[in-house]
């Protein structure tokens, strides 16, 4: 039997576990308005705030999440395996961009996890900070200098553990252990399987791509090793690692399948409601001191539209009762753009052998939680700055000056891997691939509400390249894959690129014509899976963002949105482990502001 069979059989019998106080019928429950806090949303930052808030036996939580239970899910567990929880499976929202008029007006996948844990359930598992200047530049955009860098480490150690890898190698200059924490809940560590590939990249590095030991250090110029939220070979969630311990808590209920509509203020104008259905079912759940909204960077803004907060006249337009005019919901979405550069390999192996492989595989992590299965996506990945040297990059220098927030702050990430999202693929080491993405955006797009259907999928707008600098920093990153992969040894161990156009860019490289390069570019853009910003934080007092420096909505009492879509702009890499640190603070915050 195929493995893929034996593992859907698997899911299926374990879908209805739930244990602890994890609930997929709540009508069993007396009453739904006897809690402080009700959380929206059982992602990455809803856990940890739930888990934080109810560490005081006298605080009471309700956790709202509109998917199922990640116990038992097969898929969630194997970090090799990530490609069955992408679009078109039970574990994602399956949404898509609206078309996107400068990349032909392709629609563009929207992913976001659809379970327990949210998208830490389901994403890449990597654990990368960013740069210190990102911080810095948020903290003096927001006037909150508790956003500066050096006084968020506490906040980055206190989420993480920072544990030996699946195979136990010597990790002794893979990382750095002052960086790092070693008691929080969350499993992070670097790869747990070596390949070839490793000794292909880091015989590559040299001046132009130097080696970084740790690139959490605030300044991450070079390639490095991995790091991945991944403990015992087997994915660390915010599931896993902030709720599954304490489940026991009689101050903490978890309620499935409960899909959110909107918040209300039920006496005055004090935001203390939530009306969702659970199975169907329309119910009311109220907070005696806030209501929590995380639930994400789609849906945050899909919900504040449909309570009411958002731009008046968009919202009169649809005629939905204007609760708070708040002109900015939804309308900083930021997503960094990524190409992923493929070549065939000259030494794929038979589609036999890549599926005992993969076979043998799956049996040794069943049986040992190590082998190929442990490794995320790649053991290492690059940061790099756009090139000085070049007079296009003067140019854009010159027109738009520095565009990222400091000088040792990457503009381009380089991620090589073999076949990434095939999980059976990976064993046939057949195409190579190396994404480019341009890390510092421009471009805003926006979510807004269907007006057909309102209550309905929202209307996810990326709006790629709108800013004009955006592309012209994509073409460097692009020139920086060839210039990665221009030595002999790479020559000897890549193919043909798969794409013709590809093909384009490389028979003219290096002097690659805009047309060639804006035509790869356009046809070829896809998503880092890095949403954030659709409700930006702002200065107290400002007239443009979402929220205040304390998460509180603007102009509304007793919400706050604490989640990444508060981003006023991405991290310099994956924002998973800045999403963490959020979620970190913002209990400290809640809890000092309701002691």
């Amino acid at each position: 039997m195929s493995p893929v069979f034996v593992l859907l059989g698997l899911l299926t019998a374990s879908a209805s576990l739930c244990n602890g106080r994890i609930y997929e019928d709540l009508s069993i429950i007396p009453s739904l308005n006897n809690y402080d806090y009700v959380i929206i949303g059982g992602g990455l930052t809803g856990s940890v705030v739930a888990s934080r808030l109810t560490e005081n036996s006298n605080t009471s939580v309700l956790l709202l999440e509109a998917g199922g239970s990640h116990q038992g899910a097969y898929y969630l567990e194997v970090p090799g395996l990530q490609s069955f929880t992408g679009p078109g499976t039970v574990y994602n929202w399956n949404y898509t961009s609206v078309p996107q008029i400068n990349l032909l007006n392709n629609t563009i996948p929207a992913p976001r996890g659809h379970v327990l844990g949210g998208s830490s359930s389901i994403n890449g598992m990597w654990y990368t900070r960013g740069s210190s200047a990102d911080y810095d530049r948020w903290a003096n955009i927001t006037g909150d200098q508790g956003w500066l860098w050096d006084e968020l480490q506490n906040y980055f150690e206190k989420s993480e553990s920072f544990v030996s890898p699946a195979d136990n190698h010597n990790i002794s200059g893979q990382y750095d252990p002052s960086l790092h924490g070693t008691q929080g809940p969350l499993k992070v560590t670097v790869g747990g399987y070596s390949q070839s590939l490793d000794q292909l990249v880091m015989g590559r590095l040299d001046e132009q791509f130097p080696f970084i030991e740790d690139y959490d250090n605030g300044k991450p110029l070079g390639f490095g090793w991995t790091q991945t939220t991944i403990g015992n070979g087997t994915r660390s969630s915010a599931a896993t690692a902030y709720l599954d311990e304490y489940l026991n808590r009689t101050n903490l209920d978890i309620a499935l399948n409960s899909l959110v509509a909107r918040v209300i203020a039920s006496n005055g104008s004090r935001i203390d409601t939530v009306t969702f259905t659970n199975n169907g079912l329309l119910m009311n759940a109220t907070a005696r001191v806030e209501v929590l909204l995380a639930a994400g960077v789609f849906n945050d803004p899909h919900i504040l539209l449909n309570s009411g907060i958002g731009n008046a006249t968009e919202l009169s337009a649809m005629n939905i009762p204007v609760v708070n005019n708040l002109p900015s919901v939804g309308k900083n979405l930021t997503e960094q753009p990524a190409i992923s550069n493929l070549w065939n390999t000259t030494n794929p192996v038979t589609t036999v052998e890549a599926e005992a492989t993969y076979e043998q595989a799956l049996t040794q992590w069943n049986n040992t939680r190590t082998g190929r299965m442990v490794l995320a996506i790649s053991n290492t990945v690059g940061f790099t700055r756009m090139n000085t040297s070049d007079p296009d990059v003067e140019a854009l220098v010159e027109q738009y000056g520095e565009l990222a927030p400091g000088p040792a702050s990457p503009h381009i990430e380089l991620l090589p891997t073999v076949n990434a999202f095939d999980a059976e693929a990976n064993f046939a080491n057949a195409q190579f691939v190396l994404d480019s993405v341009n890390l510092v955006p421009y471009s805003r797009g926006s979510i807004t509400l269907d007006p057909i259907n309102p209550s309905g999928p929202p209307l996810i707008d990326y709006n790629f390249y709108s800013a004009p600098q955006d592309i012209q920093v994509m073409r460097q990153a692009v020139l920086s894959a060839l210039a990665f992969v221009s030595t002999p040894a790479w020559k000897e161990f890549l193919a043909e690129p798969v794409s013709p156009l590809l093909a384009a860019v490389v028979n003219e490289y290096p002097n690659v014509s805009t047309t060639t390069m804006d035509t790869y570019i356009r046809a070829s853009t896809s998503i880092s899976f890095h949403a954030t910003g659709s409700c930006s934080m702002s200065p107290e007092g400002a007239e443009w963002g979402v929220v205040d420096p304390d998460f509180h909505v603007k102009g509304v009492e007793g919400l706050r949105i604490i989640d990444a879509s508060i981003m006023p702009f991405p991290p310099a890499g994956h924002p998973q482990a800045a999403a963490y640190m959020i979620a970190e603070r913002v209990a400290d915050i809640i809890k000092a502001d309701n002691s």
